[in-house]
């Protein structure tokens, strides 16, 4: 058996533990879903006060925000369904000596630890955000080609990598400044600013947000899903999300170097 096969099927085991273990809090998974639907639809109503006047602000329509919007809901459920359960753990393995014992097993540290525990009662948000999405992209009135798709599912992709590479740096962080348990909300922070088209921000603030890389985020892929993206982007995208994930690896690595245990 591959190491790669090996620990997916880890972590397959570990995922099944979670749901299993959720399962039977069924009445908490329907209440989620009801309160995560109200909170998408009371984002998309809000977003039409911004066109009441106007068809299209800084070049995106109501319908094309939609698609923003909803991919905004998809990140921020997987966020929530697998990086921040890892990530509030952090602090409690640091400080009653967890990690020690993670650090033993014959599995990598870095996808143990961080991608260990599922919160099955966000599962369906990342549905529930793709479903508005593709109510914008029809509400737009623009024809999704075979080659859009593809470029939206690689710039996805890219994001995704970007959402878990802020996670581990926050979980070195979480190794070298005990006791730092509000590091959760900067990657929700983080998310939240691409919560619309980046167009939408006034230069400096566009220019830092498609720096940072918040662009690449949400507005990126929307951008490509509706076949209006610099091709010059494609190219790009994956170069940042693996710099992204190298420079998180390293800054994980180091930290682990600078952790003397649990006991020192």
């Amino acid at each position: 058996m591959s190491g790669w096969t090996r620990h997916a099927r880890i972590l397959g085991i570990c995922w099944r533990a979670a749901v299993a273990g959720e399962a039977e809090y069924r009445l908490n998974f329907v209440s989620n879903v009801a309160l995560s639907m109200f909170w998408m639809l009371w984002a998309a109503a809000g977003a039409s006060v911004y066109f009441r006047f106007t068809g299209a602000v800084a070049g995106w329509t109501h319908a094309e925000v939609l698609v923003v919007i909803g991919l905004f809901f998809a990140l921020n459920g997987l966020r929530q369904v697998l990086l921040q359960p890892n990530l509030e753990r952090m602090t409690d393995y640091v400080r009653l000596g967890t990690l020690d014992f993670l650090l033993t097993k014959p599995f990598d540290a870095q996808l143990l630890v961080s991608l260990r525990h599922l919160r099955v009662n966000n599962l369906l948000d990342p549905v529930l955000g793709l479903s508005l999405a593709t109510t914008g992209v029809v509400l737009s009135g623009r024809g999704v080609s075979v080659a859009a798709l593809a470029s939206f599912l690689l710039l996805l992709a890219c994001a995704v990598l970007l959402m878990y590479a802020l996670t581990v740096t926050m979980m070195a962080l979480s190794v070298v400044l005990v006791g730092a348990e509000e590091l959760g909300r900067v990657t929700f922070a983080f998310l939240e600013l691409s919560r619309f088209p980046v167009e939408l921000y006034r230069n400096p603030v566009q220019a830092v947000l498609t720096v940072v890389p918040i662009a690449f985020l949400t507005t990126y892929p929307a951008a490509a899903l509706l076949g209006r993206l610099d091709a010059y982007l494609l190219l790009l995208a994956p170069a940042v999300a693996a710099c992204a994930v190298v420079a998180a690896t390293l800054a994980w690595r180091r930290s682990l170097r600078s952790y003397t245990g649990a006991s020192a």
